[in-house]
């Protein structure tokens, strides 16, 4: 009887000790599994914030690409209203030489064209700019070349004062404009683009003023250097 009972009780104990066994294997399956899953679902979380930070970041370029848009309308407005020329000589004759000229039209055109583009970039805009702020240095340097040539020392040396003030006031602006809105992004992706629009306003205008002074001496001498 004793036998009996010390084998039945050895057949429980050893029942007893496969199922824990049994619960110990499921148990450490289902820890797997549970880090499998943790994992998953934090590839998954990490996907879907990529995939924010990818809409946020296609939202900004869209922005920015509309804002560098608009600031070459703006540009393109002031130079389609803009049909008088002159602040003191000016006439009809100085306005068609200006209204006229090359560097406008072709820059007419290459802005059009990034304009109808669907992929144009802030990167383009700005090269764009960039381009026709060295075509128009070009014309101010020209300018300013003749007029040295043609005016006696006194109003050649007040010339050269009144550039290098001129000169000294773009650069100090720029160097502003550019450390405290620009390297800050404080005017988002699009703020390049913005001064580099407005630089090229400001030297085109300089262009236009020295050619006012070459007119003014001899109506015949205003000449653009442009070469397309």
């Amino acid at each position: 009887m004793n036998k009996k009972l010390l084998f039945y009780r050895l057949c429980v104990l050893t029942v007893l000790i496969l199922s824990v066994c049994s619960c110990i294997v499921m148990v450490e399956k289902l820890k797997r599994d549970d880090k499998k899953i943790n994992i998953l679902e934090s590839r998954i979380a990490e996907y879907k914030n990529s995939e924010k930070e990818l809409n946020l970041k296609n939202i900004t370029l869209q922005e920015s690409l509309n804002k560098a848009g608009e600031t070459n309308n703006n540009l393109e407005r002031q130079i389609k209203k803009s049909n008088h020329y002159g602040d003191y000589q000016g006439n009809d004759d100085f306005s068609d030489i200006i209204n006229n000229n090359p560097i406008d039209k072709v820059y007419q055109q290459e802005f059009e064209k990034l304009q109808e583009s669907d992929e144009s970039t802030t990167l383009e805009w700005g090269a764009l700019e960039a381009k026709y702020i060295i075509k128009w240095q070009d014309e101010v340097n020209a300018a300013l070349e003749h007029l040295y040539k043609s005016l006696n020392e006194e109003d050649r040396i007040n010339l050269e004062q009144s550039q290098k003030s001129w000169q000294s006031y773009i650069d100090d602006d720029i160097n502003f404009v550019s450390n405290k809105f620009i390297f800050t992004r404080y005017f988002g992706t699009q703020g390049d683009v913005q001064l580099a629009a407005v630089q090229l306003h400001r030297t085109r205008e300089r262009a236009i003023e020295l050619m006012e002074y070459i007119f003014s001496i001899d109506r015949t001498a205003v000449d653009f250097v442009y070469d397309n």
